[in-house]
């Protein structure tokens, strides 16, 4: 009776998490160009790279055409602070530093579910004001 209650709960949350990762790849399939943030909200900056030592975090490693160097590419997670009226949108980084990015730019998108989860302690919280 317990095997098949612990069966039952582990195939259900299984499904559970297949059903949460589709729905996040579906909506990462028909994201608009123009991603729609608001303060408070996680992101994901996909920022391109040059070095001659890539990180352990790093993906879609080339050499460059002389080949002592590697390009590549890194995921940043950052915590919108402010969206700016000409379509700007200010966000802030672990170590309390800021960047101004285009709301159309490709390399940026909003973090899913799985992916606050997964990355919860990576992402900046913004402090409130006292």
């Amino acid at each position: 009776m317990i095997t098949g209650l612990l069966f039952f709960a582990s195939i259900s949350s299984l499904l559970f998490f297949a059903l949460l990762l589709a729905y996040e790849f579906h909506l990462k399939a028909h994201t608009p160009a123009v991603v729609q943030l608001h303060p408070g909200d996680s992101i994901i900056y996909r920022k391109q790279k040059y070095s001659t030592h890539p990180c352990p975090r790093a993906y879609d490693v080339h050499p460059t055409s002389q080949g002592d160097s590697y390009s590549y590419f890194v995921d940043k997670f950052w915590t919108v602070e402010n969206v700016l009226r000409d379509g700007r949108v200010l966000v802030t980084t672990r170590t309390h530093k800021h960047h101004y990015l285009r709301s159309n730019d490709p390399n940026l998108r909003r973090a899913g579910i799985v992916a606050r989860l997964r990355f919860r302690k990576r992402f900046p919280h913004l402090e409130e004001a006292a």
